[in-house]
């Protein structure tokens, strides 16, 4: 048999140092339509103790004394905890901001105490912000104010390219190149058969019985001066 070292055997009870958790700091805060607002170093959101009383058309106090008589089980603050539905040590953070305390509330708090003041008590207040921040909107809303809502990628969108043989083809500008180069080779043609019928009428001409060869230039000015000898045609 093997004996054991005191080294190697193990230590009963003997567990692993747990890693210190993080404090929670203010990251931001703002106050927008009356209400404070912000999210902590770990991106949560939340109210602040008067931001909430507003979005409950209450007191600050009436806040105040819900987070004073969270562990006293009054029935205001039993009716809240019920909604809640879990256990909770605090109903608020105390933190620091700019050298002030700052009560800081989750958005699973702020929603129950909005509840309450919205179906048990009936504040019109509440019952309006209850309907307007229905359904996790309250948090969304808070994450929008500071530009921290998660952003859907538009799926890619695959464009055909276009051939270069196709570019040298087709386009506006390829288009009136063809049509001013057909128009040039159209004139040109005419050009030519009316210069041919012009030599063709100079060689079978009355006055030109031998057929002499005569300057295209010459032919039309002699054309001319039998015109205008003729009262048809006037030069001025």
């Amino acid at each position: 048999m093997f004996e054991l070292s005191h080294n190697d055997s193990p230590v009963a009870g003997k567990r692993k140092p747990s890693r210190p958790k993080l404090e929670l700091t203010v990251a931001t805060y703002a106050e927008i339509d009356g209400i404070g607002m912000g999210l902590l170093s770990n991106g949560e959101p939340y109210l602040t103790q008067r931001g909430l009383a507003a979005l409950c058309g209450v007191q600050n106090a009436h806040i105040g004394n819900i987070g004073r008589d969270w562990a006293t089980g009054k029935p205001r603050v039993a009716a809240i905890q019920e909604r809640l539905g879990f256990r909770r040590a605090q109903a608020h953070r105390v933190l620091t901001h700019d050298g002030h305390r700052l009560f800081a509330y989750d958005m699973a708090i702020a929603q129950a105490v909005l509840d309450y003041y919205a179906l048990d008590v009936a504040k019109p207040e509440a019952v309006r912000n209850r309907r307007r921040f229905a359904e996790g909107a309250l948090k969304s809303h808070i994450l929008k104010q500071f530009n921290t809502l998660p952003v859907t990628a538009e799926p890619l969108r695959f464009e055909p390219v276009a051939r270069a043989e196709d570019d040298d083809g087709h386009g506006p500008v390829a288009a009136l190149l063809m049509q001013v180069w057909t128009l040039y080779v159209l004139s040109f043609w005419m050009a030519v058969n009316h210069i041919e019928e012009l030599r063709t009428r100079l060689a079978q001409a009355p006055w030109n019985r031998l057929g002499f060869y005569l300057p295209l230039k010459a032919f039309l000015e002699i054309q001319a001066e039998v015109l205008r000898r003729n009262g048809t045609f006037s030069v001025r």
